[in-house]
């Protein structure tokens, strides 16, 4: 994530052990979906006994919240560092959607859960609590465009519910098409999705 790793302190060994269990699942999860994932295919993946990976997570549905929440936890942690930092709209703008982009980069197995698996056909509580990582990024979304409008930077009529839909819409698009060995960079594609952005809702 944009700016954060520098501030994190140093991950303990068992840190480090969830760390590797949160990708090795979350590679299973994005390859075969959470139904047809097996805590056994996880702990086979990792080369641990089956009955080890229950010493970390109680269940299938504990490890998938944890991932979530943890990955999840950094872009809404990110995203708040780029509204405290300051700086005009546009800064802010460029930056945050950077950062969303980047976290993809990085958790692309991750995100694909969290944004194409249908958790509330699997478990209507697991999916409220999974989602609310989620509410809590599209608000500081708004936080970020009632600030524009108030400084007079962003166009006064824009309906900041639909907008903020819109721009994390356009930056999650990036899981289904972006490839890293492609013409285009992260950031990149960063600097024309800012653009686009913004010629639509800052002032003139």
């Amino acid at each position: 994530m944009v700016g954060l790793e520098a501030t994190l302190p140093p991950m303990s060994k068992r840190d480090r052990k969830i760390d590797a269990i949160h990708a090795a699942a979350a590679r299973r999860f994005a390859e075969r979906g959470y139904r047809g994932t097996r805590m056994a295919d996880i702990a086979a993946d990792l080369d641990m006994q089956a009955g080890s990976l229950y010493y970390y997570f109680a269940s299938k549905e504990e490890l998938l919240v944890a991932i979530i929440e943890s990955r999840i936890g950094r872009a809404v942690e990110s995203l708040r560092a780029v509204l405290d930092g300051g700086g005009s709209f546009a800064d802010q703008i460029e930056a945050a959607i950077l950062g969303h982009l980047r976290a993809f980069q990085d958790d692309a197995d991750i995100y694909s859960i969290f944004n194409f698996e249908r958790l509330s056909d699997i478990n209507p509580e697991l999916a409220e609590q999974v989602d609310q990582p989620g509410r809590a990024y599209e608000a500081l979304w708004g936080r970020l465009l009632d600030e524009g409008i108030a400084s007079g930077e962003l166009r006064p009529d824009v309906d900041t519910r639909v907008t903020v839909k819109a721009i994390v819409g356009l930056c999650n698009s990036v899981l289904l098409w972006y490839r890293a060995d492609g013409k285009r960079t992260v950031d990149e594609i960063a600097d024309e999705f800012s653009g686009i952005v913004l010629r639509g809702i800052a002032r003139a």
